[in-house]
């Protein structure tokens, strides 16, 4: 099965933030690149750090990832108030 990029992550938190997220709509997704994070240490590693899908589900994950910047999976409790 031919895998695709669909996400460049700002960090390895993030990458591994968006593949939970990913997987609860049962879509598997491989980090690439995660662990040259550790080996830069503190320099930015921009566009390094990817999540790749089978073509397949292409479609539905960039549709996840684009409702994930668009804030729909926040945690709106923060903002409220008791």
């Amino acid at each position: 099965m031919s895998k695709v990029e669909i996400f460049s992550a700002a960090s390895t938190t993030e990458a591994h933030l968006v593949q939970g997220l990913l997987a609860q709509f049962d879509i598997e997704a491989e980090i690439l690149g995660h662990y040259l994070q550790g080996g830069f240490g503190e320099l930015p590693v921009t566009d390094m750090i990817r999540l790749i899908v089978d073509q397949h589900a292409e479609a539905r994950a960039k549709d996840i990832i684009e409702r994930y910047e668009r804030g729909e999976f926040a945690d709106n409790d923060e903002n409220e108030q008791t």
